[in-house]
């Protein structure tokens, strides 16, 4: 009994680091201006979410994890397939 249990809960907490979209602090470290959305996918994975307009503005969401489910959206602008900004949400647009 102890063993599987021990099981499901080593399942349970690998299962919650493979969260598409979610990325574990300090990886915004990887990325810069001007980089492609391919080297921003592979440096940061697959995003939670992507809105596009006409004018060839993408923005990617992930989810920054952060401790005690204080978690916090992150968004990553590219213009024509280059990142033109990144960073946290600020609190007023979370809604």
């Amino acid at each position: 009994m102890k063993r599987t249990l021990t099981v499901l809960a080593l399942a349970a907490l690998c299962g919650c680091g493979t969260t598409p979209g979610h990325i574990q602090p300090g990886a915004m470290t990887k990325v810069s201006l001007g980089m492609t959305k391919a080297q921003l996918i592979k440096a940061l994975g697959k995003p939670e979410s992507v809105a596009a307009n006409k004018e060839g503005e993408e923005t990617l969401t992930y989810v920054l994890e952060r401790p005690w489910w204080q978690w916090a959206p992150v968004k990553v602008k590219l213009v024509n397939g280059a990142v033109t900004e990144y960073g946290e949400v600020p609190h007023e647009e979370k809604h």
